[in-house]
């Protein structure tokens, strides 16, 4: 990965620079080994050499977080860049004459100025980076190259081969993302013209959508999970449809065919992953980027399922992701997402509007979800273990908050659940400089309302703990507190 994008990233002439620097140092080390202990010069070369492989050997090892691209590693520009230099020395110093040190000039005067003309022709793009390494004849599957496809490569040349294709026409496209939406300022003018930004799909009007390869989207529309595969890349279910109208009419009906699984401004229904939302007579702002979007809150059974980063928050958010897979034909919506692969407990989803949350709806998954009133009615059979406005009930690593009569608001206030350890090189990593375990939930995610009664369910982690702090806060800030401790560090 980190080989082939500095390669499709870096200037051709830079790259042979520095592989003549790596040749020099390494032809000099094998001819005089002690010299890499005793001359400074060539004993930095070496750690030039040696800091690319090491740091992605690294990565690799330490199972590091990567993001897209290289740019976790944008720190090796600089020992690429003197390698190059120490390439640029060695030929030029090669006792044969002018040629070989003009050649050697020429190659980094090349450099320099394909950067410069570069520089000035695509500014201010200046994420248009690619060199003329980069594959643009096989685009292959989205989920496989997606980020080979980004930026520039993804938004100039697919969108510049639609609109070769189609020379006449508007082209209506459903960006996947703001990422391929912003990259629609590097077409012409004529062309960015006529392409059409919108998820409001008509019967009858043929609408051009991202990917221009028949093959790959004849192989993967015939699986809703495989399209659905790139949208955990932020990609979208409407990469591969060149004809949404269909395709989200299929996913309507077979979804009116079942039983919903909660009713409500959208009626939403479960085809065992597949979620997909109905509703009709929608207005234009659902699916518009910014208006009125839904939102898709997954709980695990398991807080160890969820990323690293959303453990914290008690659930995975897929915003993104539903409304990436919306849109709306002759006036009616239909979302369509598919569910992580992990066991859930629930899901709490809904619709922002400009006064708030203009619906929502929390659904338990069947034999999967947690049963509240049991475990209200086992709690309160036994002593509390802290008592404030909730009851809170430990059974070795499960904790039961019980409150007789809440109130919607009062319902709606978050829980913050701070576990200190016996040690705390038991902690995640990323939670050692607090000196706790941050797993804050909401009744929403962990809880329900039961004839007027809220109940909430916890589950403690399974290293020794010395001390727990809990409680609920809102925006006035903390409600109530308590704080208990576990015999013996349990």
């Amino acid at each position: 990965y980190v080989p082939v994008w500095v390669g499709i990233t870096t200037p051709p002439a830079t790259l042979l620079l520095a592989f003549a620097g790596a040749v020099a140092l390494a032809g000099r080390g094998l001819r005089r080994p002690r010299d890499i202990l005793r001359k400074g010069p060539l004993r930095f070369g070496f750690l030039l050499a040696a800091l690319p492989v090491a740091t992605v050997a690294a990565a690799v090892l330490l199972d590091s977080n990567v993001y897209d691209h290289w740019r976790h590693l944008f720190f090796l520009y600089c020992p690429l860049v003197l390698l190059a230099i120490v390439g640029l020395r060695w030929l030029a110093s090669v006792p044969r004459g002018r040629g070989p040190r003009a050649g050697a000039y020429a190659l980094a005067g090349t450099a320099v100025a394909v950067a410069v003309v570069s520089m000035v022709r695509i500014h201010p793009h200046q994420d248009s980076y690619f060199t003329f390494l980069t594959d643009r004849t096989t685009p292959g599957h989205p989920g496989s190259r997606y980020d080979m496809l980004l930026r520039n490569y993804r938004g100039v040349v697919v969108f510049g081969d639609l609109l070769e294709a189609h020379p006449s026409a508007n082209l209506f496209v459903s960006f996947a993302s703001p990422y391929f939406g912003n990259q629609s300022h590097l077409l012409p003018v004529d062309g960015r013209e006529r392409l059409i930004e919108t998820r409001d799909f008509h019967s009858g009007e043929r609408n051009f959508l991202e990917l221009p390869d028949p093959g790959a989207c004849s192989r993967a529309s015939a699986s809703p999970f495989a399209i659905a595969h790139t949208d955990r890349l932020y990609a979208t279910l409407l990469h591969c449809l060149v004809e949404p109208v269909a395709w989200f009419g299929e996913r309507r009906r077979e979804a009116l065919a079942t039983e919903a699984l909660a009713r409500s401004v959208y009626d939403i229904f479960l085809d065992e992953r597949l979620l997909t939302y109905v509703r009709d007579g929608c207005p234009p702002e659902d699916v518009e980027r910014a208006a009125r979007p839904l939102f898709l809150h997954v709980v695990p059974l398991h807080a160890d399922d969820l990323p690293p980063w959303r453990r914290e928050h008690g659930f995975e958010n897929l915003d993104q992701v539903l409304r990436a897979g919306m849109a709306r034909i002759d006036g009616n919506c239909v979302a369509v997402v598919v569910l992580p692969d992990y066991p859930i407990a629930g899901i709490r989803t809904g619709q922002f509007a400009d006064e708030g949350v203009l619906w929502e709806a929390d659904v338990a998954f069947g034999e999967e979800a947690p049963d509240y009133a049991a475990a209200r009615r086992e709690a309160l059979a036994g002593e509390p273990v802290a008592r404030a406005v909730y009851d809170v009930h430990r059974d070795g690593r499960a904790l039961t908050y019980v409150r007789d009569g809440c109130t919607d608001g009062e319902a709606g206030a978050r829980f913050f659940l701070h576990v200190i350890p016996v040690d705390e090189g038991d902690l995640p990593e990323y939670r050692r400089e607090h000196g706790f375990d941050n797993l804050d939930f909401t009744l929403e995610t962990r809880g329900a309302r039961l004839d007027g009664n809220c109940v909430a369910l916890a589950r403690l982690p399974d290293y020794p703990i010395a001390t727990v702090r809990t409680g609920q806060y809102d925006e006035t800030g903390a409600l109530w507190t308590a704080e208990f401790a576990l015999p013996d560090g349990e």
